[in-house]
Formats: C-alpha cells, sequence, structure tokens
C-alpha cells in the first residue's frame, strides 16, 4: 500500500512517465498482431516508439529538472520573504515592547499625580476649613460690631430728639422775647442784649436785626448794628464781623461805640493775615480818639504788628 502511494505521487511529480507501460503492452499486441505480415514493420514501429520514448523521457527529465529549479527558487523566496517577516514582527515586537514600557511609566506617572492631587485636596480641605473658621470669627466681631452700631443709632436718634426739642424750646423763647421787644425800642433792645450776654449770639443776632429793621432811626440802632459785628467777631467770623463793623462806623459816625467799631476792626484784619490794613486802622483809632481806651489798645497792637514784622 505504500509503495503504491509512493509511485503515485512519483506519477504525480513526473507525469510524462505514466506511458511507459501502455506503450510496452502496445508495443506487445502491435508485434503479435502483425508479426505474419509484415516483421520489418514492427521493428519500424518498435524504433519509432523507442524514440518517442526517449523524447518524453527527456522531456520529463527536462520538466523535472524545471520542477526541481522552481522548487528551490521557491523555497530561497519564501525564507527569504520569511526572513523579512520575521524582521517586521521583531520590530513589532519591539514596538510593542516600547509601547508597554510607556504605558507602564504612563500608568506610574498617573498614579503619582493621583497621589499628588489626593494631597492638594487634603490641603485645600484644611486650609478650607481654616478659612471657614476665620469667617466665623469674622462674623461675630461683625455681629458685634452691628449690635453696637445699633446701639449708637438709637442713643444718637435719642440725643436728636432732645437737640431738637431744645431748639425748638430756644426758638419758642425767642419768638416771646422778640414779641415782648416788639413793644417798645427799648425793651426790643434790652430783650436782645439779655440774649447776647447769655451767650446766644446767632439767636442774639437774629433780634438786633430784627429791632434794626423794625427801628432803623432809634438812637439805639448803631448799639444795635455794633452788637450785631460784635456776634460776628465772638464766633471768629471775622470777614462779616468786619463788614458789619463798617456799618457803625459808615451809618452811625457819631456813636459811641465807633472808636470799639474801628479797634476790633483793625483786629479782625490782623486776625485775617493782612496787618497792613490792621495797623492802618489802629492808627486811625489813635488819631481820631487819642484819649480813649481804644487808642491805648490800639497803640499796644500797633507795637505788636511792627515786631511781627520785624
Amino acid at each position: 500500500m505504500g509503495r503504491e502511494n509512493k509511485k503515485e505521487k512519483k506519477a504525480a511529480r513526473f507525469p510524462g512517465k505514466i506511458y511507459l507501460p501502455a506503450l510496452a503492452l502496445l508495443c506487445a499486441a502491435s508485434l503479435t498482431a502483425g508479426c505474419a505480415n509484415n516483421e520489418a514493420q514492427m521493428q519500424a514501429d518498435i524504433s519509432e516508439l523507442q524514440n518517442q520514448t526517449y523524447s518524453l523521457q527527456a522531456q520529463v527529465d527536462k520538466m523535472s529538472t524545471s520542477m526541481e529549479a522552481s522548487q528551490k527558487k521557491l523555497s530561497s523566496k519564501s525564507a527569504s520573504e520569511l526572513h523579512t517577516i520575521r524582521s517586521s514582527q521583531a520590530g513589532v515586537v519591539d514596538q510593542l515592547s516600547t509601547m508597554q514600557s510607556d504605558l507602564n511609566d504612563i500608568r506610574g506617572s498617573l498614579q503619582e499625580q493621583k497621589h499628588l492631587d489626593q494631597k492638594f485636596f487634603a490641603d485645600q480641605s484644611s486650609q478650607t476649613s481654616g478659612l471657614e473658621k476665620q469667617v466665623e470669627q469674622q462674623q461675630a466681631v461683625l455681629d458685634s460690631l452691628g449690635s453696637r452700631l445699633t446701639k449708637l443709632e438709637t442713643q444718637f436718634q435719642a440725643q436728636s430728639k432732645q437737640f431738637q426739642a431744645t431748639q425748638t424750646a430756644q426758638a419758642a423763647q425767642a419768638n416771646q422775647q422778640e414779641q415782648k421787644a416788639a413793644q417798645t425800642p427799648q425793651s426790643a433792645y434790652d430783650s436782645a442784649y439779655a440774649i447776647y450776654q447769655n451767650g446766644k449770639y446767632g439767636s442774639a443776632r437774629k433780634a438786633f436785626k430784627a429791632f434794626l429793621a423794625k427801628f432803623p432811626d432809634d438812637p439805639l440802632a448803631g448799639n444795635a448794628q455794633f452788637w450785631v459785628a460784635e456776634s460776628y467777631f465772638t464766633q471768629k467770623e471775622y470777614d462779616l464781623a468786619i463788614l458789619a463793623y463798617e456799618k457803625v462806623i459808615k451809618h452811625y459816625p457819631k456813636n459811641v461805640k465807633v472808636p470799639n467799631a474801628l479797634l476790633h476792626q483793625g483786629i479782625s484784619f490782623l486776625r485775617t493775615h493782612d496787618p497792613k490794613v490792621a495797623a492802618a486802622l489802629f492808627k486811625r483809632v489813635i488819631e481820631k480818639y487819642p484819649r480813649s481806651r481804644e487808642a491805648k489798645t490800639a497803640k499796644a497792637l500797633i507795637k505788636k504788628v511792627k515786631r511781627s514784622r520785624g
């Protein structure tokens, strides 16, 4: 059975050789049939068959050689391709190994970053907790300040109401005094002067101006204008005082308050940093009222001005 298979394989590999037994049989048959008629023809046929056999055998050998060469060539090409494939696979393996190494590095970096992130969030959480405590403390301070502010506002409102009530009472009193003073020039003047002596300079000024509006030609009008000027002077409103004193000097030149008006007008200029005009007014007091108490004061003030001016 093994030999038959081997023959079949050989026949498949060299198909030309399968005709040799058949040719031999054909030759024998031909010899048996025609040996009686023509032996020479049989010999010629045999020779022809042999030539054909040799030709076929040559073709088979040539085909066998060609097939062996092809198989070698295929084997060599296959080996080369196999080597190329193996080299390529080796490169792929190297690439896979490199990728695996990179992947491991990335995994390690991710693990490290994850650890750092966890630490960062833990630190942030701790800081946030500390900030929350600080905010709570600040809120407590603000609440305390808010409470104190509310108390102060309440006190301020109470004081404001009290102040308004006092102002209303003072205004009512001043009105009453003005109404009393409206009866006669003297009573009006006395009422206004009483307010001035009580240190209520604004109310007194208002009362004296009301007197001047009602009794502009009364002998006490010059005095009333002087006290208007004095109320400004006492409250250090020197510019307004200078103007008010000027009215005393111009409108009531014979009034007994004129020397004092000139002196205080000069002092007002001195206190508003105008010593030159102040000195001129002091000289005027000395020249016009040399024996007055105001003249003596004016002389002292002139010396003071000269010393300050060097």
